[in-house]
């Protein structure tokens, strides 16, 4: 048995959540995508992400284990999002929804669009000139919660009623939204920069 590398696109965006980007209001709870912030690198570990601002600032991404108001659950600590998936998040919702806005840690840039079975277990992301790469274990697609697709829908001032909610619910969801990894139990702490490819690994058992 050995594995394959099949190229599926290359790193656009690195990002993290400082904070969460779901925030109470006096009206209700609503979506905030402007407390993303873009960085230039991330630090996978099997904590979580680390990040640093071009202004030499430490930042723990939201599901980081040490960050304190932590998102993280063990298995959601990474995430990542496809443009061709926004390219059709956009051509329903509109020109609002743009790349990385969901707030997606890696951003890859691909024609084509990826489920659960395209990915496969693992991924890997390297630098072009193969000299950095880390292993990544696919875990599941990124369920889209209700704010975020009342955000999608250009409603949060009015709720969808149940059945639009449903449909835009499902419409983002089976990884549409993205996916869920976790470092490789035998991966040291690693990098991701955009400009770095991404290789799904599928295991050929052929002998």
């Amino acid at each position: 048995m050995f594995d394959i590398l099949r190229r599926i696109g290359q790193v656009k965006i690195t990002q993290v959540q400082p904070s969460g980007l779901i925030i109470k209001t006096p009206s209700g709870y609503i979506y905030d995508p402007s407390r993303r912030v873009e960085v230039p690198q991330l630090f996978l570990t099997h904590q979580g992400i680390e990040a640093e601002t071009p202004q030499g600032e430490r930042i723990l991404d939201i599901h980081h284990a040490a960050h304190p108001d932590t998102h993280n659950e063990g298995d959601n600590a990474i995430s990542i999002g496809f443009t061709s998936h926004y390219a059709q998040i956009r051509a329903r919702f509109g020109e609002h929804m743009q790349v990385g806005i969901a707030g997606e840690n890696i951003i890859i840039a691909s024609e084509e669009q990826f489920w659960l079975d395209d990915l496969g277990q693992q991924i890997i992301i390297q630098d072009p000139n193969g000299e950095r790469q880390v292993t990544l274990d696919v875990i599941k697609f990124a369920a889209p919660c209700e704010e975020f697709s009342h955000y999608a829908a250009n409603s949060q001032g009015e709720r969808l009623p149940a059945e639009e909610l449903k449909a835009t619910l499902q419409f983002l969801g089976d990884g549409r939204r993205g996916f869920l990894l976790t470092l490789n139990v035998n991966q040291e702490p690693a990098l991701v920069k955009p400009g770095d490819l991404v290789f799904a690994v599928a295991t050929n058992g052929s002998s």
